[in-house]
């Protein structure tokens, strides 16, 4: 009897450590939903942002940032986009990062990320929290 009282409370206490904690009410404002069959499925976002607010935020970033070394890969360089000792973004091609334009951006789990334009031509993103 006792191996098993063991074995059983061996169990339980194991079974608690994988319970997932408590989620907030309702669905999270952001995530990818299934479409009906035959059909891909969707990003989506409920919080809207104001263009402008993200454009301030973007060019605030950009005014104090530097750019890293830059890296190759087989799909092409990469130079990294730093405000201090943290990576924001990354460029594509090495532009001037004042003369960046901000492109599309969504919300996302981390917050809003942002695509970086130059000469109408998308190369690089941006992280804004």
């Amino acid at each position: 009897m006792k191996p098993f009282a063991t074995t059983l409370l061996a169990v339980v206490l194991a079974a608690g450590s994988f319970a997932v904690a408590a989620q907030p009410p309702g669905p999270a404002p952001w995530g990818w939903r299934s479409g009906p069959p035959g059909f891909y499925g969707f990003y989506y976002q409920e919080k809207q942002l104001d263009r402008t607010t993200v454009d301030k935020k973007a060019k605030a970033i950009l005014d104090g940032a530097t750019k890293g070394q830059s890296w190759n890969t087989p799909a092409g360089a990469r130079i990294p986009i730093q405000s201090g000792k943290d990576v924001v973004g990354n460029l594509w091609e090495d532009k001037d990062l004042k003369s960046l334009g901000v492109g599309t951006y969504w919300a996302g789990r981390f917050g809003v990320t942002a695509e970086l334009t130059a000469d109408g031509k998308v190369v690089g993103m941006l992280w804004i929290k």
